[in-house]
């Protein structure tokens, strides 16, 4: 039997309106603004990673500004203890050079590290951070096995 509140919910949903402000991220996810994080210490391939946040209901992270950005590196610090190579949810598989974020948000701000993307090979489509343990955004071969973060609406 359901309750009234989970039938407000499915309503508000169904009718495109905002569901109550008692909504929070699910157990182990942050939340950071209107989006709910988390941080997913299995070592994968990039597109192995999208369809895991897929099956979390999101995509792997997008950010937005330098402070979404520090957002990331610091769920990644808490949970490691160190700063590992972590895929985010940018490709520029489809065009190269032309990047874009898997959650369809416009691609607005990144700060790529020193000489990068530089698609070394003709093979470096996919973004990780953390590249060299530091504050790096780099382009790297989606194949590369590393830990990824998934980025849910609330």
């Amino acid at each position: 039997m359901s309750s009234d509140l989970e039938v407000s919910v499915v309503f508000s949903f169904l009718k495109g309106n905002p569901a109550p402000q008692s909504c929070r991220c699910p157990s182990g996810w942050t939340q950071n603004g209107k989006r709910c994080f988390i941080f997913v210490k299995i070592s994968t391939d990039w597109a192995s990673a999208e369809l895991t946040c897929i099956r979390y209901g999101g995509n792997l992270a997008s950010f937005h500004s330098r402070s979404e950005y520090i957002f990331l590196r610091t769920l990644v610090y808490r949970a490691t203890g160190s700063h590992p190579r972590t895929w985010v949810g940018a490709s520029d598989a489809a065009k190269d050079g032309v990047w874009l974020w898997t959650d369809g948000s416009r691609f607005s701000y990144v700060s790529w590290g020193k000489g990068e993307p530089n698609n070394t090979g003709g093979r470096e489509s996919c973004m990780e951070i953390n590249r060299t343990g530091g504050d790096y955004i780099n382009d790297e071969k989606c194949s590369t096995r590393m830990y990824f973060i998934c980025a849910r609406d609330l």
